[in-house]
């Protein structure tokens, strides 16, 4: 029995691995290297897709960007924030701000929404490594470092409000809202396919 749970375990550590491919890209528009993880996910049906993201928080500053409590110190751990309009020009040529269609794709190849937020956090399975960045208000209150992870996706609500992901260091469900596209949030990017 004991040999047949072990076997149960590295067989399943070996599908939840399966399909990643880990490397770096550089951004030429500051020279910063950001790991990459390149994932293969299993949609309905036995459709294979690939997409290739950052593992970081993109830090590349812009003239609204700002780091956390506007400490640069928390920049180079946590990357910078953006508003919504400016999240969507932030990625570097060949890359753009992650759509809710393919955090979709993650919730798909993770679980669902319930649970997914285990493997995409740091040290999850899916080696994005997802760090609790918290945000900044609409008013400039920075809020909820290492408690949550705010990430924009690039589906506009209305006019003022603008697709949000986020994971919670305490529990594994994701949520996805509209929120004011005016607050500051991380960005994650996804290679152009």
């Amino acid at each position: 029995m004991k040999k047949l749970l072990l076997l149960l375990i590295i067989f399943t550590t070996t599908l939840s691995s399966y399909g990643q491919e880990m490397s770096t890209m550089t951004d030429a528009r500051d020279g910063k290297v950001y790991k990459t993880v390149k994932l293969q996910i299993e949609l309905e049906g036995g459709i294979f897709i690939e997409r290739e993201w950052m593992a970081e928080n993109l830090n590349f500053e812009m003239e609204n960007s700002v780091c956390y409590k506007n400490y640069p110190a928390y920049c180079g751990k946590f990357g910078r924030l953006y508003n919504w309009v400016d999240a969507k020009s932030a990625c570097p040529e060949n890359w753009h701000l992650s759509t809710q269609l393919e955090w979709q794709e993650l919730m798909i190849a993770y679980g669902g929404y319930k649970t997914a937020g285990k493997h995409l956090k740091e040290g999850g399975s899916s080696n994005l490594g997802i760090i609790m960045g918290g945000f900044s208000n609409v008013e400039g209150q920075f809020s909820d470092i290492s408690k949550t992870a705010h990430l924009w996706d690039a589906e506009l609500g209305d006019k003022r409000t603008a697709g949000l992901i986020s994971l919670y260091a305490d529990y594994d469900e994701v949520s996805h809202d509209v929120i004011s596209a005016r607050n500051m949030n991380s960005c994650r990017c996804v290679k152009d396919y």
